[in-house]
């Protein structure tokens, strides 16, 4: 399976740089990841905050190629135990999804438009997470996920 976790802005943090090539090589048996880094937009003022949302979904969709399952990362969304995730990635597999696109958005979140047109909208957490962190967190999940569908012993 073919996973892009698509999102805005650059991994600056260098601990978070090296927390996700740790889980980029773990998830390497499972599935082929690519992080998908796009140009964030400068915030002037949280009034813009629609615009730069709207700006920011333009560049999302771009970036996801057609055919992927789009799952869409957003407070508003579903949350899942970790055993919830795994059974909603398996069955992703078992349907034959040969690509999922992870969409995590900026600073000021997702558009509309993303969540609205996403397959699947998920929270990770009620907490308010940095991207940069957002992204290290999903990676780890994911990682726990095809643990738990093979059962390996990481999950306990």
């Amino acid at each position: 399976m073919k996973l892009s976790i698509i999102c805005m802005g650059k991994t600056r943090e260098r601990f978070v740089q090296e927390g996700l090539a740790k889980y980029l090589r773990f998830l390497k048996p499972y599935a082929d990841v690519e992080i998908r880094e796009l140009k964030e937009e400068k915030i002037h003022d949280l009034k813009d905050a629609p615009a730069v949302r709207k700006k920011e979904a333009e560049k999302i969709f771009k970036a996801v190629r057609a055919g992927a399952l789009l799952v869409a990362l957003d407070e508003r969304g579903q949350e899942f135990t970790s055993h919830d995730f795994a059974r909603f990635m398996n069955s992703a597999l078992e349907n034959g999804v040969r690509e999922m696109a992870f969409v995590l958005g900026g600073a000021m979140g997702l558009d509309e438009a993303v969540t609205g047109k996403a397959n699947r909208v998920i929270a990770m957490s009620r907490w308010t997470l940095t991207h940069e962190m957002a992204r290290l967190a999903l990676l780890e999940q994911l990682y726990r996920a095809f643990t738990i569908i093979t059962g390996k012993t990481y999950h306990y």
